[in-house]
């Protein structure tokens, strides 16, 4: 896979030139990092890389968990979490809390399945739902801001009586890509459906600002879903920092093969000229085993896996060196990374 080539070829460069930006993100001390890009000799980085964040970079249960229920008190409660995080890979919050609102305030239980959802309510409504001016999407937004300053309030909260809690929520494999990552000079940006005020604060705790370049959140996806952040990072990336990206290698690393690597094809639609790879976080071989059935008997996942270099990448094989850290160059790569 490319993106695993590059990191063994990084070393025999025949030319490299390296610039500074400054990223978006602030640190703990409210610093913004300065970011290292190497210029290929096509005037482009060697790729730009997408990150989804939730699930993928972190587990934010701790979180989410404790703010749902504040949001929907009266619902039970293991039940609330198990239908909230259902509907994770929607594409962005305004669906999510769309669904919500419908299960435990208009009594359409029929959409605690996703796939109903969807299919009922999402696909006949889409744009009442993505953009801003209609009643849905406004009822949506209003929850959806309400939402994310519980959150960011429960994540300052955590961090302020046990930071250590960040550190255990780190999906450490991921993590370890993206310091790859930056180490080969590659850009780095997430997209997220996740308010601005909550992704602000996992910023800061996840220590985020210190690879990431920026993260687009939901406020930007309004009028549809993380296509818009793949593009508005690309512009901003090419108008603010004055870097010319790569459309052509593109990576997008997440949990969901629809919601994060199959992004790509709606940006085609855009720009034909995007191109790229994709690596679908996975917890172990049976998610794997699972991804792989859902492939087959699902076209729209089939055309995903077809159209676009898709890895499964399973996060329990990963072999650890002696200090416990990832090895993502061993000789065992083949038993975590599996082309779909």
């Amino acid at each position: 896979m490319k993106y695993m080539q590059n990191i063994e070829q990084s070393g025999n460069s025949m030319e490299r030139r390296w610039i500074s930006i400054v990223s978006d993100l602030e640190g703990i001390d409210g610093a913004k990092k300065n970011i290292k890009i190497e210029i290929m000799e096509d005037g482009m980085p060697r790729a730009m890389a997408f990150f989804d964040i939730d699930e993928t970079l972190a587990h934010l249960s701790i979180i989410h968990g404790p703010a749902i229920r504040k949001l929907f008190p009266n619902v039970d409660p293991t039940e609330l979490e198990m239908v909230y995080y259902a509907g994770f890979k929607l594409g962005n919050s305004f669906r999510e809390f769309d669904r919500m609102k419908g299960i435990y305030e208009d009594s359409q239980t029929r959409w605690k399945d996703p796939k109903v959802y969807w299919e009922e309510r999402y696909l006949p409504h889409a744009k009442e739902i993505d953009e801003p001016g209609n009643l849905a999407h406004n009822i949506a937004a209003g929850i959806l801001k309400a939402y994310g300053e519980i959150a960011a309030r429960v994540a300052d909260e955590i961090y302020e009586n046990d930071p250590k809690q960040f550190e255990k929520s780190n999906i450490a494999p991921i993590f370890f890509l993206a310091r790859l990552y930056s180490r080969l000079g590659i850009p780095i940006v997430g997209f997220t459906a996740n308010a601005g005020i909550l992704v602000k604060a996992l910023a800061k705790y996840l220590k985020l600002s210190e690879t990431f370049i920026d993260i687009a959140t939901d406020e930007i996806m309004q009028g549809g879903g993380k296509e818009l952040a793949v593009l508005a990072l690309m512009k901003k990336l090419e108008f603010k920092q004055g870097v010319s990206v790569p459309k052509d290698r593109l990576i997008f690393v997440g949990d969901s093969i629809r919601g994060d690597i199959g992004v790509m094809i709606e940006v085609q639609k855009i720009d034909p000229k995007i191109r790229g790879t994709g690596v679908l976080v996975l917890k172990n071989k049976a998610a794997l085993v699972q991804i792989k059935k859902e492939i087959n008997e699902d076209r729209s996942l089939r055309k995903i896996a077809d159209m676009i270099d898709v890895h499964g990448f399973v996060l329990d094989e990963v072999p650890l060196n002696p200090k416990g850290e990832p090895t993502l160059l061993s000789i065992h790569r083949n038993k975590f990374l599996e082309k779909l």
